[in-house]
């Protein structure tokens, strides 16, 4: 790894924030700082267009102002954001709450026709146990004004925000 990543693992372990968009989830999962690996999409393909991801967890810094349940309409652009992990990690994540956003329809029914990569039970982000490091393969920098199709990762930014000002 680049020596870096361990200023990023030092800046985590002291409960500082982490988030990493696409190829920084996928960065997040070598370093070993979220659980899992980002595997090429099911369909080989580079998969480019708006997603519909659920909102799981609002109990972490990245989406405290979000609602659980809320839909929120996010691009993605990748080949390889199909999320794999064992089963012992899955039910670890589900356990743990750590399972943040899953890829849905618009209505957040979770099905394997809203799962754009083939990722597991539809991950599309995660966080560690603390909370303090959060992965996503969806873009919510690229939702942020609705010139752009969606405001929705507005929510994501505004949560981190204010927990930055609040530490």
């Amino acid at each position: 790894f680049s020596p870096v990543m361990n200023a990023v693992r030092e800046f985590a372990s002291e409960g500082k924030f982490v988030f990493g968009i696409c190829n920084g989830f996928q960065i997040l999962c070598e370093a070993g700082l979220l659980p899992g690996a980002l595997m090429r999409n099911a369909g080989l393909h580079f998969v480019c267009r708006h997603v519909n991801v659920r909102v799981e967890n609002q109990n972490t810094p990245f989406t405290k102002v979000i609602e659980p349940g809320r839909v929120l309409s996010i691009p993605i652009a990748h080949a390889d954001g199909n999320y794999a992990c064992d089963d012992e990690t899955f039910d670890s994540l589900e356990e743990n709450g750590q399972i943040v956003f899953r890829y849905c329809e618009q209505d957040g029914e979770i099905t394997e026709a809203a799962n754009p990569n083939g990722a597991r039970s539809n991950i599309a982000g995660i966080c560690n146990l603390d909370r303090n490091v959060l992965g996503m393969m969806p873009h919510p920098e690229r939702a942020c004004e609705e010139i752009l199709g969606s405001n929705d990762g507005r929510d994501i930014f505004l949560s981190l925000t204010n927990a930055i000002a609040a530490n």
